[in-house]
């Protein structure tokens, strides 16, 4: 993240005097932190003092700092998607297996789904101090772990007016290698799934085209459920 600021300050740069207009227009798209909660929860040497409040807020304070940074260059609407339950993706699923089966309600990692859920807390503060601070900012926040919360919920996914997801599958990868989970490379000698829009996930980490739509269709149409204080549409609106 702090290697794409740079680059984006230099375009700024080159655009010149009249960039301010065009970026103060702009939706400011920012989906980061799942590979730090990935590779925090399943350490695989974790020190004997790990301390999970003060690693949750470093991830805070950078996204702090890099959107006064954002702000400073003329970005004024912004759209952040928390992590989601990432410790219900395949990979993480099976790392629980490593971890004396520490599974939560899911039956995903429990570590690693509650540093997302902390998270969202944290980076839902830090927006609402900005929003007040930094004259003419607009955000809209979707809490991913809420809602990925109603699609591995057991017993049949749920979106967010409890209307069914055609998502039968919410533990194994589409591309599959041979480990538990499907976990594995996702390569010419993976195992397809004959229907995609039955899964979750594409590979061990990512969700497949037709899980991402649905996310995609919530962050610009929920009504509050789970994006806040406004949709993605809203805010392109303004």
């Amino acid at each position: 993240m702090a290697d794409q600021l740079e680059e984006f300050k230099l375009v700024v740069m080159m655009l010149g005097n009249g960039s301010y207009d065009l970026i103060s227009r702009s939706l400011f798209f920012i989906s980061v932190g799942s590979n730090d909660l990935f590779e925090y929860a399943d350490a695989k040497n974790p020190p004997p003092n790990r301390d999970d409040a003060a690693f949750l807020k470093c991830l805070d304070d950078s996204y702090r700092t890099y959107l006064q940074e954002l702000y400073a260059l003329g970005a004024r609407k912004f759209s952040i998607v928390s992590p989601s339950l990432v410790g219900c993706c395949p990979s993480q699923r099976a790392a629980a297996l490593q971890h004396d089966n520490d599974l939560d309600e899911l039956h995903c990692f429990r570590p690693a789904n509650n540093l997302s859920k902390r998270l969202y807390t944290l980076l839902a503060s830090t927006l609402q101090d900005l929003g007040g601070d930094l004259d003419g900012m607009h955000y809209s926040l979707c809490d991913s772990a809420g809602m990925a919360e109603g699609v591995f919920t057991p017993g049949g996914a749920k979106g967010m007016s409890a209307t069914p997801f055609h998502l039968t599958v919410v533990d194994t990868a589409c591309c599959a290698g041979p480990g538990p989970f499907g976990l594995g490379l996702c390569n010419t000698t993976a195992t397809l799934c004959p229907n995609r829009t039955d899964f979750v996930f594409w590979d061990s980490f990512h969700p497949t085209e037709y899980a991402s739509g649905l996310a995609a269709s919530a962050l610009f149409a929920d009504s509050g459920n789970f994006v806040r204080p406004i949709n993605v549409g809203q805010l392109a609106a303004l």
